[in-house]
């Protein structure tokens, strides 16, 4: 038989461990850029619609130093086209990037020397995250993160359109 002071201590040790939310902390989901592969195709989907070709990996030359900025969607016969800027892109490309007062604009560059006359947008990978769909709570889902980088695709062809880029 259990004595009194014992079951004292079970009820107290019981009310504790409730009272402490009965389980351990969950981890927030990690997030991650849509890869570059797959943003690749999800702008060239787009350029389809709006009529375009879209050919892979233009380079040009970029910024007061000539860096070489690789356009990972271009518009085959015209002058511009998109760049997905990975963090190894900007690490590689460093002070030629602009900075960003506001995170969700769209900044259009252009090229230097024979390149002069190509515009090229710049989406930034770490404005499209996406959570690891793990656990209950998702902050970004895939077809969120998906659906934003269209919107900033499109967003540029209409640019592109009503600025006449060559």
């Amino acid at each position: 038989m259990i004595g009194r002071p014992v079951l004292l201590c079970l009820a107290l040790l019981g009310m504790t461990s409730a009272a402490c939310g009965g389980g351990t902390p969950k981890a927030p989901p990690i997030l991650r850029p849509i890869d570059e592969p797959h943003a690749v195709s999800i702008m060239a989907r787009v350029f389809r619609e709006f009529g375009l070709d879209p050919v892979r990996n233009r380079p040009i030359a970029f910024g007061p130093k000539d860096a070489t900025l690789r356009l990972d969607v271009a518009a085959r016969d015209k002058r511009f086209g998109i760049a997905y800027i990975t963090w190894q892109d900007a690490d590689k490309l460093g002070d030629a990037l602009p900075k960003r007062a506001d995170p969700d604009a769209i900044i259009v560059v252009r090229g230097s020397g024979d390149d002069g006359d190509v515009h090229a947008a710049l989406l930034f990978a770490a404005d499209y995250m996406q959570d690891d769909l793990s656990g209950e709570s998702h902050t970004s889902t895939s077809i969120a993160a998906e659906q934003k980088l269209e919107l900033a695709t499109k967003d540029i062809l209409r640019r592109a359109q009503h600025e006449s880029w060559p």
